[in-house]
């Protein structure tokens, strides 16, 4: 009997995972059941439950599918200055948005939201998956912060929350607006952590009393 390797087993687990994905999105997790993910990958349950031993677990392997690779931050660090390396990222993570699947990765990325509310394992991946997004952005800050290029004032924490909000909050308006505008959305968000948001001139101060003006550096003392 020929040996099944490691590949031939990653493969049957990524078929059966497509498979549930397909289900989640179309009618939800609570109203998929393993048959419906049996019918759509085109195995036996027997196969199926060889790799998974509930919905449940199929749900919680759900996690690490939807979620941002971390190797890009990783990569995006060693080149240029923090303005190249956030616009990169920004890039990326929007650009994704172009892809066939994504109406279905959104639906079922805000699905596992709302499962974590309940399922103590859904909500501790996410979670761990969320910090070390935040952890990451928090490193670059606090590095642009040393080099004089971000207001040292700020929290790089916050910073970085701040940052991972603002693609959670497209991919939720993405799940309920599927033509919501992403490149629109882009501009305005590179707009935000540029300093080109305010017209330059246009008099804007900040609580210390500074002036707003464009570009990288946004805050400078008036004269």
């Amino acid at each position: 009997m020929p040996k099944v390797t490691e590949e031939h087993l990653e493969a049957r687990r990524q078929q059966i995972l497509s498979a549930a994905f397909a289900c989640f999105s179309r009618e939800g997790f609570h109203q998929t059941t393993m048959k419906d993910i049996c019918n759509e990958a085109g195995l036996s349950p027997g196969a199926v439950y060889r790799y998974f031993d509930s919905k449940e677990e199929i749900i919680e392997a759900s996690c690490g599918e939807c979620q941002q690779p971390l190797a890009l931050i990783q990569s995006a660090k060693e080149q240029g200055g923090t303005l190249e390396v956030l616009d990169q990222l920004t890039d990326f993570a929007f650009g994704m948005f172009d892809a066939p699947d994504t109406q279905a990765a959104v639906r079922v990325n805000v699905q596992l939201w709302g499962e974590a509310l309940r399922n103590p394992r859904v909500r501790q991946a996410i979670a761990a998956n969320i910090n070390s997004l935040k952890e990451a952005l928090t490193k670059i800050i606090r590095n642009a912060q040393k080099q004089g290029e971000v207001n040292p004032d700020l929290d790089p924490d916050g910073v970085a929350r701040v940052l991972v909000s603002m693609w959670h909050g497209m991919v939720l308006q993405r799940s309920l607006e599927p033509e919501a505008d992403i490149p629109a959305y882009v501009a305005a968000l590179k707009a935000f952590y540029s300093g080109t948001f305010w017209q330059k001139g246009s008099g804007h101060v900040t609580g210390d009393g500074q002036q707003l003006t464009s570009g990288p550096s946004s805050i400078e003392n008036q004269s």
